[in-house]
C-alpha cells in the first residue's frame, strides 16, 4: 500500500505540480483552501501533509494547531515566510519540517522520504498495552500472534486510549480526534466503541475499555 499524502497549497499551479510529481510514488490528494482539506481529513487521516501557510480562508498555523488536538500525522511546512522567527514559529505550532519557497523537487523528494520514513520506523507507529499491540500503520491490532484488522476510526480511538490509559475521555473528546471539523453522527461514537470491543474480544485482547456513566469511556492505567 502506498503511503498516503495530503496537499493543502493555494497555488493551483504549484499544488497540481506537486500532486503530479508526488504521484509518482506514492496516494496524493490536494486542496486548494482550509474547507476542503478538512473534508479530506475527516474521510481519511494521511502518513504526510504538505502545507502552506498562507491560504486563503484562514491561517495555516491555526489549521495545524487544530490539527494536533487530534493526531499526529506529520506536517511539512510549505511557505514563503523565510524569516526564521516564522520558520520558528511554524514548527513550534506542530510542523515537522519546512520547506521555503522557492524550492527544488529533490529538496522536496528528500524531506518527504525522510519523514515517512521516520514516521514508518518511528514509536508512534506502533502502540502497546499489556499483550496487546496497536499498528497504526497497518491498522491492526495484534494479541499473541492473533491479528484483528481495524477501520481507522476504531484505531484512532483505542490509540488515544493506549497513549493514555486512566484518562477518561468523553464523547465530545473522542469526536475531535475522529473527525476533526466533520459533524458525526449523534450515536457514531457508541457503535464505534461497541464494534472495538468486539474485535478486541475476538483477538483475544485483555483491554477493558470501560464506560463511566455520564461521563466518557477510559482506559484502566
Amino acid at each position: 500500500m502506498l503511503p498516503y499524502i495530503v496537499i493543502l497549497e493555494d497555488d493551483p499551479q504549484l499544488n497540481a505540480l506537486l500532486r503530479e510529481h508526488l504521484s509518482e510514488r506514492y496516494e496524493v490528494v490536494s486542496a486548494l483552501n482550509i474547507q476542503q482539506a478538512e473534508q479530506l481529513l475527516g474521510e481519511r487521516l494521511p502518513q504526510l501533509i504538505l502545507l502552506d501557510l498562507n491560504l486563503p480562508d484562514g491561517d495555516g498555523l491555526e489549521f495545524m494547531a487544530r490539527l494536533r488536538s487530534y493526531a499526529t500525522v506529520p506536517v511539512l511546512m510549505i511557505t514563503a515566510r523565510g524569516a526564521i522567527q516564522e520558520r520558528v514559529e511554524g514548527l513550534n505550532a506542530g510542523a515537522d519540517d519546512y520547506l521555503v519557497k522557492p524550492f527544488s523537487l529533490d529538496e522536496l523528494d528528500a524531506r518527504v522520504k525522510a519523514l515517512l520514513r521516520r514516521t514508518s520506523a518511528g514509536e508512534r507507529q506502533v502502540l502497546n498495552y499489556h499483550d496487546t499491540q496497536l499498528n497504526l500503520s497497518s491498522l491492526t491490532v495484534t494479541v499473541q500472534g492473533r491479528q484483528e484488522q481495524l477501520t481507522e476510526h476504531e484505531a484512532r480511538i483505542l490509540e488515544v486510549m493506549m497513549r493514555t490509559p486512566g484518562r477518561v475521555f468523553s464523547r465530545s473528546d473522542l469526536e475531535v480526534h475522529l473527525y476533526g471539523w466533520e459533524t458525526p453522527q449523534s450515536n457514531s461514537i457508541e457503535v464505534r466503541i461497541s464494534q472495538l470491543r468486539k474485535k478486541l474480544r475476538e483477538v483475544g485482547s485483555p483491554i477493558n475499555i470501560r464506560t463511566i456513566r455520564g461521563v466518557g469511556y477510559t482506559l484502566p492505567a
